[in-house]
């Protein structure tokens, strides 16, 4: 194991993606567990004992343990107490990992990320798609020349298995929980900011409906480059977590694609058949969610200098959803507007 110092973190929240990132600080040599913080004390207990760190209640009770210092918080907790957290946490001198979204209000992000610069203190909002390792290397393709000029940036995303309940209630809605990703990943490859988005939206599953939200989306950006984004989003696919990326240039095409348990391929009469496509999110982008926290560590130890997203990154891709919200609702051509 490595010598050099290593970043201790507070997990906070210990949900889907939370219990994720418990296990990825554990095994990383450059962060180490400082404890976790969760409500619900037969959770809390359980992971305290599995990490061999402290439990905490509240966030409160954990920063005022002199006992147990910490350098950073990963903020895994419901999106409506995130600002909540990262103010706690910048203001007790605390770098800040907090899973996306920031905040569904464009005001909250820059408030935060203003306050975090006026500390000079890290906030890194976790949107892991741009540290998968063949996402970047499709972006490193792109950037090299691979398909000349770019026309066309496709995404695929599909959930899978349909998340509970009792988590569709508090996520925010599709648009936000899911299809954020996809128009993160279009600024990224396109180098650009679109300027115009339409949505046509379904709702097949009945509890999803009630919500009043959708479990299947269309989505169609332009760029003022002419690049045209696409975004093809759904809660469902029996196959396995479905996460594609397709670009389109003059010279060619590169494509990402979904990996398998194995790449055995079995050739019968009735055709070929293999392994389905990875389970769900933890473990398609296990590597990913890993990447970002150590990028995040290299950061507040100074290793790294440029953070691979930004507030300007956090607060357009806000601005974009609630245009395609807007569109969404209105079922017209919404303009997006940055100012």
């Amino acid at each position: 194991m490595s010598n050099e110092r290593r970043v201790r973190v507070l997990v906070c929240g210990l949900g889907r993606i939370g219990s994720a990132h418990f296990e990825n600080v554990r095994t990383s040599n450059k962060l180490q567990l400082a404890g976790v913080v969760e409500a619900d004390a037969a959770m809390r207990n359980e992971y305290a004992a599995r990490g061999v760190c402290p439990g905490y209640a509240n966030l409160k009770e954990a920063l005022e343990d002199s006992k147990n210092k910490c350098d950073a918080l990963i903020v895994c907790t419901p999106t409506a107490t995130h600002i909540e957290f990262i103010k706690d946490g910048l203001n007790a001198g605390k770098a800040i990992f907090c899973e996306k979204p920031i905040s569904h209000s464009v005001a909250e992000v820059d408030e935060v990320y203003h306050l975090a610069q006026s500390k000079n203190l890290m906030l890194y909002c976790g949107f892991q798609r741009r540290s998968d390792p063949s996402f970047m290397k499709l972006k490193e393709s792109l950037k090299k020349g691979a398909v000349g000029q770019i026309m066309k940036i496709h995404t695929i995303s599909r959930d899978h298995p349909i998340p509970p309940m009792k988590f569709l209630r508090i996520s925010g809605g599709f648009v936000f929980d899911c299809t954020s990703h996809d128009c993160d990943v279009l600024r990224w490859l396109a180098e650009s900011d679109p300027v115009s988005v339409y949505v046509e939206t379904s709702s097949f599953n009945p509890e999803i409906a009630s919500l009043q939200d959708y479990d299947n989306v269309a989505m169609v950006f332009k760029f003022p480059n002419g690049i045209i984004g696409t975004v093809d989003a759904s809660r469902h696919s029996a196959c396995g977590y479905d996460q594609r990326i397709e670009v389109l240039g003059d010279k060619g095409t590169i494509m990402a694609g979904n990996p398998q348990a194995t790449t055995v391929v079995y050739g019968r009469a009735e055709g070929m058949v293999a392994d389905p496509y990875i389970h769900s999110f933890p473990s398609r982008y296990h590597a990913a969610y890993l990447s970002e926290l150590e990028h995040f560590a290299d950061l507040i130890l100074g290793k790294t200098k440029e953070p691979r997203l930004t507030h300007e990154d956090v607060r357009k891709n806000c601005i974009i959803l609630h245009a395609a919200q807007e569109s969404a609702a209105k079922g017209e051509i919404v303009k997006i507007k940055y100012d």
